[in-house]
This record gives structure tokens, C-alpha cells and sequence, in this order.
């Protein structure tokens, strides 16, 4: 290669490398400019105003709207079972029987001693109406029959345990042939129509909670509304909680007795509500704010915070109807920024 092509050559390279290195610093530039001439790209959303809903969540077990577990009032061997489990059963119907040979009951002695006196006391009723005896020996007559009779029914009461009222046997406990202890609970009885849920909640959630708001659970993916029917005024000394007493429907009986449930109570509903995602609220030592668009310039909006759900913030000041809220792109931005708007 002649002096002359070797010059060529090397005027070529300096001029790619000179040519390269300014288009790099022009691209660089143009970024800049990009942002300063078409603003930064953000995104945004449109308020509409919708519905905000406050929940308070409580995990609770489920009871019948009335339930009663019954217990051995002595002990002994259980001689019968006359109802299962499902069973429904009417009020004072034996549900268990106890041996009747107790020997610390002396069960026939008292049923005989009360069939005696029962007929003595019908014979000089009737003798007393004839005039044929006189008041004094019915009376003494009458106190003997009520003594006899109530320990009878003492009696039975200790030996055939009764429904206390008509509903549905949930839990049975013992088994024919059993011999148990005094006060051992032998079954429960529950009906199941309606439930109920007694909920625990703290000084600041009880104050939030009236009789009669709306509250809601899910069992089995469904959903199951129902409403709070007692507030306690006064915490309980041992839990040092308050109470909420909520009620459902249960028709179909589909609800059971036992089951613990994740119940949630409406404390708060507004249907017009301005509500925007937490994570887009920004802190400075001013407060709380979010930024708009105008104009295609970014405002910097101060605003104030209502109810949260957790995830959202009811907005009460700051923000109306119609106002263009940046969604992305906000942490770019300070008040009066050029914004472009993006898809």
C-alpha cells in the first residue's frame, strides 16, 4: 500500500470514530429533550365515585340459635339411648335412660309410695265432697300425695333425661351400657333453623359495631348473609372483650352446629365514595398526596384520608369526580412537571 491510500485509510477511520462518538452524545441529548419537550410518561385513571364498604373480620363457631348440653344428675349405668344423632325431638322427650335398679335411688319405692298416696288423696277427695270426712284428713292426705309426688319426679328426673326443648340431637356423648359420673354431659340439643356466632372484638371494634348491621360468611364457597342481633355494653372480666351476638338464617339446616367460620361485619358503606389504591398516597412533611393532570402538567394534591379497607383509602378532601389520577409514573413527578399520558 502507497503513501496515498495509507492516508486514505486512516482519514476514514478518524472520521467513523468522530462521526460514532457524536451520534452517541446526540442520542443522549434527545432523551433529555424527549422529557423536557413531551413531559414524562405517566398513567392515569379517571375518578368515578363507587361504592366503599369497612369490614371487620372475626373467626367465631358456629351454635344453634338455641343449644343446651344436659348432664348426668348422678351417676350410674345408662340402661337406653332412644334418638340419634339428626334426630329431631320434641320437648321433655327421654332421651336416656339410667338404670332404674340404683340402689342409692330407691326409684320403685318412690314410684309406689306416689301411686299410694295419689289414691288416697283421690279417695278423700271424693269423701270430702260427700261430706263423709273431714277437712283435716284430706289435708294431711294432699300434703302426703305433693311429698310423694315430687319425689317422684325427682326421681325420674335423675333417671330419664329429657329434651329441655324441641329441636334437633347434634352431639351424643355416651354410649348403652355406659356407666358414667355425676354432671358427665351425656347430649346436646340445638335448633338449628337459625345460628348464631358470638364474636370478641376490642374496645375500639366494639364501638364500631350496632345491632342490626349487615355481616356476611363464607362456608363452602358460599356466601351466607346474616345480621348482629346483640352488643354487649360491658367487657368480660375474664376475656377482656367485648361481644357481638350475629345471627343467620339456616332453612335448609345446611349450616352445622360447631363449625368455625370467618365472619365479617359491615361497620361502614358510602355508594359515592372517592377511593384510590394506597400504595399510590406519597408522604411529604406536609402530609398525604397523589398527583393530577392538568393541562398536561402534573398537581401536586394534598388530600385527607377517610375509612381504609386494607387496600384502598376512601378519600374525604382532595379529590373530586372527573379529576385525572396518575397511577404510574408518579414518583417522577413534583408539582408543575410536563407529564405525557400513555396507554
Amino acid at each position: 500500500m502507497n503513501f496515498k491510500e495509507t492516508t486514505k485509510l486512516f482519514m476514514l477511520v478518524i472520521s467513523f470514530f468522530l462521526f460514532g462518538c457524536g451520534r452517541e452524545e446526540k442520542e443522549a441529548k434527545s432523551i433529555e429533550e424527549i422529557r423536557k419537550d413531551e413531559g414524562v410518561p405517566v398513567k392515569v385513571n379517571v375518578i368515578e365515585t363507587k361504592t366503599f364498604e369497612k369490614y371487620y373480620s372475626f373467626y367465631s363457631k358456629l351454635c344453634g340459635i338455641k343449644e343446651a348440653t344436659k348432664g348426668a344428675i348422678v351417676g350410674g349405668k345408662i340402661e337406653k339411648i332412644n334418638a340419634r344423632v339428626g334426630d329431631l325431638v320434641k320437648k321433655d322427650q327421654i332421651i336416656v335412660e339410667f338404670d332404674k335398679a340404683n340402689p342409692g335411688l330407691q326409684y320403685e319405692q318412690g314410684k309406689s309410695a306416689f301411686i299410694n298416696a295419689e289414691k288416697t288423696y283421690e279417695r278423700l277427695k271424693k269423701l270430702l265432697e260427700a261430706g263423709e270426712t273431714s277437712q283435716a284428713n284430706f289435708d294431711a292426705a294432699e300434703t302426703q300425695y305433693l311429698v310423694a309426688k315430687r319425689n317422684y319426679e325427682s326421681l325420674k328426673q335423675m333417671l330419664f333425661i329429657e329434651a329441655p326443648f324441641e329441636g334437633t340431637l347434634v352431639n351424643m356423648k355416651v354410649y348403652e351400657g355406659d356407666n358414667v359420673d355425676k354432671d358427665t354431659h351425656l347430649f346436646t340439643i340445638a335448633q338449628l333453623d337459625k345460628m348464631r356466632a358470638k364474636l370478641w372484638a376490642s374496645e375500639s371494634e366494639i364501638s364500631m359495631i350496632n345491632k342490626g348491621m349487615a355481616a356476611e360468611m363464607l362456608i363452602n364457597n358460599r356466601k351466607y348473609s346474616g345480621r348482629v342481633v346483640d352488643v354487649s355494653l360491658a367487657a368480660d372480666p375474664y376475656k377482656q372483650a367485648f361481644y357481638a351476638e350475629v345471627e343467620f338464617n339456616n332453612p335448609n339446616r345446611e349450616l352445622k352446629s360447631g363449625v368455625v367460620a370467618d365472619i365479617k361485619i359491615l361497620t361502614y358503606r358510602n355508594t359515592k365514595a372517592i377511593v384510590i389504591p394506597r400504595n399510590l398516597l406519597m408522604e411529604d412533611e406536609k402530609g398525604s398526596f397523589v398527583f393530577t393532570v392538568n393541562n398536561n402538567t402534573a398537581e401536586k394534591r394534598y388530600v385527607k384520608n377517610g375509612n381504609d379497607s386494607g387496600l384502598d383509602y376512601e378519600i374525604k378532601e382532595g379529590l373530586k369526580k372527573g379529576d385525572v389520577l396518575v397511577v404510574q409514573g408518579g414518583t417522577q413527578l413534583d408539582n408543575g412537571t410536563k407529564v405525557k399520558v400513555i396507554q
